[in-house]
């Protein structure tokens, strides 16, 4: 019996070389792909992490990027009235004085700087912020996942941030007066007693906006950020002369730089829409009575019969109203809650430039290249 064991495994001894072969292939293969499946999903579950947590940490960098825009814009915006400030003028025209028409000369420029100032201030400023913090945001992410010396520590960190208190004191001076230089040279050949469409308005701000894009003796206010930031500051130290360079790189180049007149050209579009809504209020409301020319001329289903007065509809872009009247209800759009939303221009401003998709996505691409470096 044995001796006919060990024949059959002679007789067989290649059949079971080969099973065992392939039995063995596989158990190799099993553990290895068992091995390699166990390395993937640990290099996945740590990609995950690191994920969620550059998630999280950008998304913290975000919330303290809107909330220091939001309490340096009040301060930029408190500037701004404060060095343009209209009210001082109101009250003297208010003791009709024998200078009235000098005053109301000097209060229309005065109204329309401050709009535009606004404008440039806060967009400039809101680039400026979403740069500076979205860098170091980057930085510190990329130390806090690092074993390396550190670049950001708390005070280059105090230095870099400080740099855009210069453009919130000196740089909103400058740009005033700049670009009351603009206003002056389109606003001040328009008569006060002049009747104004709101094509005429829109047309002022529009070319206020040219002659500052083709500023060539001092330069368009967008495409000196890096100006409005540095001022005359000394940099020291090798870290923070290597974080300034990389700002003044971004801030001056094209991207950012089209990113900013772009969102420059939305806010006047945005103020122009609530001055729109004056001359919307000074167009003579529709009503039964203005319809009703006699029995034959009624609504019927929201549409008026033939033969009814074509004047019942006001073209809003023909409604015209006189330059001098349409002063002090601009400059209130400024001032009081009057706008859409119960704010005003400075706020709406704000809030639209805070929530703009483009400037978002700009402060994104700046954090992952610096986090990831």
């Amino acid at each position: 019996m044995l001796e006919g064991f060990k024949d059959f495994l002679r007789r067989h001894k290649r059949k079971f070389i080969v099973t065992g072969a392939v039995f063995g292939g596989l158990y190799l293969l099993t553990g290895y792909a068992q091995r390699k499946l166990r390395e993937w999903q640990e290099k996945e579950a740590k990609r995950f992490f690191e994920m969620t947590r550059k998630k999280q940490h950008f998304e913290s960098t975000e919330r303290t990027c809107n909330q220091t825009i939001l309490s340096l814009s009040k301060i930029v915006t408190e500037s701004i009235l404060s060095i343009l400030n209209t009210e001082e003028i109101v009250q003297k025209l208010q003791d009709n004085p024998e200078n009235k028409l000098a005053l109301w000369e000097q209060l229309k420029i005065m109204i329309y700087t401050r709009i535009c100032v606004l404008v440039y201030a806060l967009n400039i400023l809101q680039v400026i912020l979403r740069v500076q913090l979205n860098i170091i945001g980057g930085y510190l992410y990329r130390d806090s996942v690092r074993e390396e010396d550190s670049l950001v520590d708390g005070d280059l960190q105090a230095k870099y941030l400080s740099l855009c208190h210069h453009f919130v004191d000196r740089g909103v001076e400058d740009l005033v007066k700049q670009i009351e230089t603009a206003v002056k040279k389109v606003v001040e050949p328009v008569s006060l007693k002049k009747k104004m469409t709101l094509r005429e308005v829109e047309q002022i701000f529009w070319s206020i906006q040219t002659i500052l894009c083709t500023d060539t003796v001092e330069g368009d206010p967008v495409k000196k950020m890096v100006q409005y930031l540095m001022g005359n500051a000394e940099i020291s130290g090798a870290k923070l002369d290597t974080i300034v360079k990389e700002t003044m790189d971004l801030l001056e180049s094209d991207e950012v730089t089209t990113i900013t007149m772009s969102s420059v050209s939305r806010s006047f579009s945005s103020i122009i829409d609530e001055i729109a809504n004056l001359f919307v209020s000074k167009s003579a409301p529709t009503s039964k009575n203005h319809l009703e020319l006699n029995v034959d001329h009624v609504i019927t289903n929201g549409a008026l019969k033939l033969g009814a007065s074509p004047d019942t509809f006001v073209d809003v872009n023909k409604v015209e109203i006189h330059f001098v009247k349409l002063l002090p209800v601009i400059s209130e759009l400024i001032t009081k809650n009057t706008c859409k939303g119960n704010t005003n221009i400075p706020d709406l401003l704000t809030q639209q430039l805070t929530l703009s998709d483009k400037l978002k996505l700009l402060g994104a691409n700046i954090y992952e290249v610096f986090s990831s470096a």
